[in-house]
């Protein structure tokens, strides 16, 4: 066995996805943990052309499995015969769609480990040993595999656990991944597809977010929000209740059953805090809560608390965003 550690890299129309760009950053440092190389699986449009700037992220290698936009999951066969091939200690799979549906075939048809989804991973006496909310986020618990399982372990990792590198450099050896034969993953093809009811950012990426819950009252409480994260050049992201009640659109959604994000600023207005919504933000760097209610639990974990009206509250604080931006231009 190696101590490689191999990790999905999703591609499209040449460049790879966030996700595989936070994965060969957190694969590559695993893989110094374990005296190994990162190693990526690419796949998607363009992945052969864009393949050699994982290098920048860390990774040694990147070995191609699909060059098209064919669903991921008809790559299973070659996926599996890559990572056997490989014979590393783990691989990374984003928690994306194509990244839990690579990570399922990987664990049912090679019969190893599986952990997640996992908000932290190490390498700790030449195992991979991951860390993971459980019941509800209210308890975070270590795993690694039992002695004598088999490797490699399949960890599927929530956005944001890893960070990419900025201003790396260097350029990963691209190889293509031998043919694995038929399957009848083959087969599989995109029966429907539907665009997005609305063209939204993308969360993930998000510096700044501003969110808001149940407290905004309707639709037209996001206005006070829009108008703030524009101010602070961030995005928009809604509680779960918000999306819901048909508010804001789903995409926009934060917590256990939306998206996970980590962004440098969060500033959560009219939303309580469930743990089902702190799963989604607890990594921010700095949270700012707004809420009438004093004891609304998002402001046991929030760096500043303001109790009050948000529909007060925000539009003053946009106002005096856009003052200190003007003075500073003046």
């Amino acid at each position: 066995m190696s101590n490689d550690i191999l990790f999905l890299a999703e591609f499209a129309g040449g460049k790879p996805a966030r996700s595989a760009l936070e994965l060969a950053a957190g694969a590559a440092e695993l893989a110094s943990q374990a005296g190994g190389s990162a190693v990526a699986l690419a796949y998607g449009s363009g992945a052969a052309d864009g393949a050699a700037s994982l290098g920048a992220q860390g990774a040694a290698r990147v070995i191609i499995l699909g060059d098209d936009d064919r669903p991921a999951i008809s790559l299973a066969a070659t996926v599996v015969a890559a990572v056997r091939d490989a014979d590393a200690l783990a691989v990374l799979a984003p928690a994306t769609p194509n990244g839990r549906d690579l990570a399922a075939a990987l664990v049912g048809m090679l019969h190893v480990p599986a952990f997640g989804p996992v908000r932290a991973a190490r390498v700790t006496d030449g195992v991979l040993e991951t860390e993971q909310a459980t019941l509800q986020g209210s308890v975070i618990t270590t795993a690694r595999p039992s002695d004598g399982a088999p490797t490699p372990s399949v960890a599927l990792v929530l956005s944001g656990t890893f960070t990419p590198i900025e201003g790396g450099s260097g350029s990963a050896e691209v190889e293509h991944a031998p043919d694995a034969g038929e399957s009848a993953f083959d087969r599989a093809t995109v029966a429907e597809s539907h665009e997005a009811e609305a063209k939204v950012v993308n969360l993930e990426e998000a510096t700044v977010i501003v969110a808001g819950g149940r407290g905004v009252g309707g639709e037209e409480g996001f206005g006070p929000l829009r108008d703030l994260a524009a101010a602070l050049g961030g995005a928009v992201g809604a509680s779960r209740a918000a999306a819901d009640a048909g508010w804001i659109p789903y995409q926009l959604q934060i917590g256990q059953t939306g998206k996970v994000v980590k962004p440098s600023l969060y500033i959560g207005a009219g939303i309580s805090g469930a743990i089902q919504h702190r799963v989604g933000m607890q990594s921010a760097e700095h949270v700012i809560a707004i809420n009438r209610d004093p004891d609304a639990p998002i402001g046991e974990f929030a760096d500043l608390f303001v109790v009050g009206d948000l529909f007060q509250i925000v539009p003053a604080l946009t106002d005096e965003i856009r003052r200190r931006k003007g003075a500073e231009g003046a």
